[in-house]
């Protein structure tokens, strides 16, 4: 492959990362356009270029731990005999009923790290930066476009030929081209913070245009994450190099805007509602409660299991993607008094940190946690630095924290932009220090 194929593809998979269920190839599995992509680098793949401590850590979580949680639970682990009684429709299933499905696993991890490798190492990437994130806002501001017609008008996509497409249909909930939501906030934000920060490369009617679609769009994801995203920008004022004018001038915007909203939602009724989408969702979401009638709730109980799922195969785990073999055995065994949402097959935990050291054991998740680790350490250390320190370090953080709620590891569009990051800011750094 040539150098100028080589770096052209990885421009399209930082571009195409907003297209997470259409356009797809389902083929057994859903196939998202830049995992193609990723799977022809895959093929094609360079085996050379520097190193670096995350390099290494990508490389233990996405190659070296999956092959050996594999091959560990081919040889040494069987899956429960009571899951097929638990879900006899799996024995039909291509996914469930055929243990080869875990060696498509494998490949999904291998061509991730093809992906995010390269793109942390490709020079050009960040050499021709403005025109990367010129087309990042322009295709953002498509898809956000897209997700406020579908809420609000009419969604063409789910009645498409399904290996076209894998959507779910959200009546209430802005969520682009993502399989739901929750998804969708991660690429959204980043999409907000690029199109805030590219204001030099619009007019200046263009670019108010494209900010106003993508906060709207994002603000009707109603995601429980929001609430991290807006004390993360309020914190980036007393965390960034900031006056104390302008300290004091947030902190008093902050109070008179949470007083009036406060206001607004007792008095035209909609607090029950912000209760229920957002401060219920965190509330269950952090603690154990004895019911799973919401989706934060839901996620802690998942994320338990999937504890104890590494507690009881500590090491190695049970394999990338088997833990949905494991989920049933705990099924009653969390304290849960009043069942709203329930195990069915395919649920894994809800929690990427319980999903990789349940299915990759200690080997992998000290991986992913010095790997999130040094990418906190690095955004902080560059946080004050023009033009794109402060939206790094906001979007980096807030893309850390929304792995809490985010369980597949191999799921790329969590991983792009945090990489880009790491990317640029090398670029940047050896770049200056040639001079």
């Amino acid at each position: 492959m040539t150098s100028k194929k080589y770096y052209f593809l990885l421009f399209l998979i930082v571009l195409l990362i907003g297209f997470q269920q259409f356009p797809v190839l389902r083929i057994g599995g859903s196939f998202k356009i830049y995992e193609l992509l990723s799977l022809i680098l895959l093929l094609k793949f360079r085996n050379h270029g520097f190193w670096t401590s995350k390099l290494i850590a990508l490389w233990v979580l996405f190659v070296l731990s999956p092959i050996v949680s594999f091959c560990y639970s081919w040889l040494f682990l069987d899956i429960p005999s009571d899951f097929y009684l638990r879900y006899p429709e799996a024995t039909e299933s291509f996914k469930f009923g055929n243990r080869i499905f875990s060696v498509l696993q494998i490949i999904y991890m291998l061509f991730c790290f093809s992906a995010l490798s390269g793109i942390y190492r490709e020079r050009r990437l960040y050499k021709y930066f403005d025109y990367l994130r010129r087309y990042i806002v322009i295709i953002g501001t498509c898809i956000a476009v897209y997700s406020l017609f579908a809420l609000f008008v009419y969604d063409p996509i789910p009645y498409l030929p399904s290996f076209l497409q894998n959507k779910s249909v959200y009546d209430f909930r802005s969520s682009g081209l993502s399989q739901e939501p929750g998804n969708y906030v991660i690429y959204q934000v980043w999409v907000v913070l690029f199109t805030y920060y590219a204001k030099e490369l619009f007019s200046i009617k263009v670019w108010l245009f494209m900010l106003t679609i993508n906060v709207l769009s994002l603000f009707f994801t109603f995601s429980t994450s929001l609430i991290a995203f807006v004390v993360l920008i309020i914190l980036s004022y007393f965390l960034c190099s900031t006056t104390k004018k302008q300290k004091i001038s947030i902190v008093f915007i902050s109070f008179i805007f949470f007083c009036v909203g406060y206001f607004v939602l007792l008095e035209s009724g909609y607090y029950d509602l912000f209760e229920t989408l957002f401060l219920n969702k965190a509330t269950n979401f952090f603690y154990a409660p004895d019911h799973t009638l919401d989706s934060g709730s839901f996620r802690s109980y998942t994320g338990r299991i999937g504890w104890e799922i590494f507690y009881n195969q500590p090491l190695l785990g049970v394999g990338v993607g088997n833990s949905v073999y494991y989920m049933h055995l705990y099924e009653f065994k969390m304290g849960i008094v009043n069942f709203g949402d329930t195990l069915s097959l395919g649920i894994f935990p809800q929690n990427l940190y319980a999903c990789v050291f349940a299915e990759q054991g200690l080997i992998g998740g000290c991986a992913l946690l010095f790997f999130l680790l040094a990418v906190v350490k690095e955004l902080w250390k560059y946080r004050n630095e023009k033009p794109y320190g402060r939206m790094f370090f906001v979007g980096g953080l807030f893309n850390v924290a929304v792995t809490l709620s985010n369980p597949l590891v191999y799921a790329l569009f969590i991983w792009v932009f945090l990489v880009l990051a790491l990317g640029y800011n090398k670029y940047i750094h050896e770049k200056d220090s040639n001079f």
